[in-house]
């Protein structure tokens, strides 16, 4: 019965002793800010690439279609797109990181360089999703009023085939934003576990 309890009271004080964070090397920290700051560029890139995208075609479309709701909803998907690209840069472009930084500045930087793109990723739906919305619909409305106009016997099934439409445009923004809080939450993940590397407590206890 000693031994057992000798035993017993070994193992509980090795399980009750503190573990220290494993420590992280300067090349390892750099390594992972390289890989972030790679799927950043990128993302941005496909971004720009978008914004782009809606501001040549709905150009096209204010320039090519006749009727006034049309054009008034294209210049707003226009101001949109221009508006995010802009807040885009603002809020979540690259900042490279200066080339002589020490470990725990390195650490440093690179928890604000997430935090950065978390706020960002929280905001989404203020600075990204609500500038596209008087665009799509002024759009939407238009096209509405056009086949009213133009099929006065089938007005119901419009009212039932635009109600669908809005909804589904509005279940495709709301998705787009939880995706955003999703990957605001991993984000803030990784700043935690940053926080507790003993090279950053040390920085901060200084």
């Amino acid at each position: 019965m000693t031994n057992e309890s000798s035993s017993s009271d070994i193992r509980e004080l090795w399980q009750s002793q503190p573990t220290e964070p494993p420590r992280v090397t300067l090349e390892e920290v750099r390594r992972k800010m390289r890989n972030f700051e790679r799927r950043i560029f990128w993302r941005n890139l496909r971004e720009y690439a978008g914004g782009a995208f809606v501001v040549v075609a709905f150009g096209l479309c204010a320039w090519k279609l006749p009727m006034l709701l049309f054009r008034i909803g294209s210049g707003l998907a226009i101001a949109g797109a221009l508006y995010v690209m802009f807040q885009l840069h603002r809020r979540a472009s690259l900042r490279p990181a200066p080339a002589d930084l020490g470990l725990s500045t390195c650490i440093e930087f690179h928890r604000q360089t997430l935090e950065r793109q978390r706020d960002a990723l929280r905001g989404v739906g203020t600075w990204y999703l609500l500038p596209l919305v008087p665009g799509l619909a002024v759009i939407i409305i238009g096209t509405a009023v056009n086949q009213w106009a133009a099929h006065p016997a089938h007005r119901g099934h419009l009212v039932m085939g635009f109600g669908i439409l809005a909804s589904c445009v509005g279940a495709v923004f709301f998705l787009v934003w939880k995706l955003n809080q999703w990957g605001a939450r991993k984000l803030q993940a990784q700043i935690d576990e940053m926080s507790e590397l003993p090279s950053y407590r040390e920085s901060g206890e200084r």
